[in-house]
C-alpha cells in the first residue's frame, strides 16, 4: 500500500511516534487504554483455551455418541447373526446333543485357540478327536461361517467399549483439570490485577505531575517575588537617589538664598558706602571750592 503524506503525518506525527508531547491527561488515558487492552488479552486468550478445551471435550463426547450408536448396530448385527444360527440348526435337525454339534463346538474351540492372545486350550482328547473328525459337515460350514462373522462384531463390540472407556476417560480428564486449573477465575484475577496496577500507576504519574506543577508554580512564586523584591529594592534606591538630590538641591538653595542675601547685603552696604563716597566727595568739592575760592581771594589780595 502506497503511503501518502497524510498516512507518514498520521503514523509519523502523532503521539505514538513521539511527534507530539503528550499531556499528562492523554497519557493516563494512554496508559488506562493499554491496560485494559492487555488485561482483555488476557480474558480473551483464556476464554479462547476455554472454548477450545469445550470443543476438545465435545469431540470426544460425540466421539462416545458415535461409538454408542456403533456398539448399537454391531449388537443388531451380532442378534441377527445369532438369528441365523438358530435357525440353521433348526433347518438342518441338529439337537444339542448330537455328535456333529459337539464337533463343530469342539471346531469353535480351535478357532478361539488360535486367535492372538488367546488363552484357550484343547485336551489331549479333544486334539485327536480333530485329528479323526474328517471333513465338516454342511452344517458345520455354514455354523462357522456364522460364528466367525460373531465373532467379528463381538470383536468390534470389543473395541467399541474399549474406545468408549478411553473417551470417558478424556472427558473425565478434562473436567478434573479444568475443576483443578481454575483459569477463567484466574485469568479475571489476572485481569483485575493489571487494571488495579495500571489505576496505581496513573494515579502515581497524576501525583508526580501534580507535584511537577507545584513546585514549578512554586518557584514561578519564588521568582515573583524575588523580582518584586528587586524592584522594591530599586524603587528605594530611586526614592533614596531623589530624597539625596532634594537634599542636595535644598542645599543649593540654602547657599543661593545665602550668596543672595549676601549679595542684598553687600549690595546694601554698598549703597551706604557710595552714599558716603559722595557725602565725601561732595564735601571735597565742597572743600576744594572754598579753597579755590580762597586762592582766588588770595590772588585779589596779591594784586591788590
Amino acid at each position: 500500500m502506497k503511503i501518502t503524506q497524510q498516512h507518514k503525518s498520521f503514523f509519523f506525527g502523532n503521539q505514538l511516534f513521539g511527534g507530539q508531547e503528550q499531556s499528562i491527561g492523554e497519557k493516563a488515558a494512554m496508559k488506562k487504554q493499554l491496560a485494559m487492552k492487555g488485561a482483555m488479552h488476557v480474558v480473551t486468550s483464556t476464554n479462547k483455551s476455554e472454548k477450545k478445551i469445550d470443543e476438545l471435550s465435545e469431540e470426544h463426547k460425540g466421539r462416545i455418541r458415535q461409538l454408542q450408536d456403533d456398539s448399537e448396530e454391531a449388537s443388531a448385527f451380532l442378534k441377527d447373526v445369532n438369528q441365523k444360527m438358530q435357525e440353521t440348526k433348526e433347518a438342518c435337525g441338529i439337537a444339542d446333543d448330537s455328535q456333529e454339534q459337539k464337533d463343530l463346538e469342539l471346531l469353535q474351540k480351535q478357532y478361539e485357540m488360535q486367535k492372538p492372545g488367546s488363552s484357550v486350550t484343547l485336551t489331549e482328547e479333544e486334539q485327536e478327536r480333530l485329528a479323526n473328525m474328517g471333513e465338516m459337515t454342511e452344517y458345520q460350514k455354514l455354523a462357522m461361517e456364522l460364528y466367525k462373522e460373531a465373532d467379528h462384531w463381538k470383536t468390534k463390540m470389543g473395541d467399541y467399549q474399549d474406545e468408549m472407556v478411553a473417551e470417558g476417560k478424556a472427558v473425565r480428564s478434562i473436567k478434573i483439570d479444568r475443576l483443578k486449573s481454575h483459569a477463567m477465575e484466574d485469568a479475571q484475577k489476572t485481569k483485575e490485577e493489571m487494571l488495579e496496577a495500571a489505576s496505581k500507576e496513573i494515579v502515581g504519574m497524576l501525583v508526580d505531575d501534580a507535584k511537577d506543577k507545584i513546585e514549578e508554580k512554586a518557584e514561578e512564586l519564588q521568582e515573583a517575588a524575588e523580582e518584586k523584591k528587586e524592584k522594591e529594592e530599586e524603587l528605594e534606591e530611586q526614592i533614596e537617589a531623589a530624597k539625596e538630590k532634594k537634599s542636595q538641591a535644598e542645599a543649593a538653595a540654602e547657599e543661593v538664598r545665602e550668596s543672595i542675601a549676601d549679595m542684598t547685603e553687600a549690595a546694601a552696604k554698598g549703597d551706604d558706602i557710595v552714599r558716603d563716597i559722595d557725602d565725601e566727595i561732595q564735601k571735597i568739592m565742597e572743600e576744594e571750592k572754598l579753597l579755590l575760592e580762597d586762592l582766588k581771594g588770595l590772588t585779589i589780595d596779591a594784586g591788590a
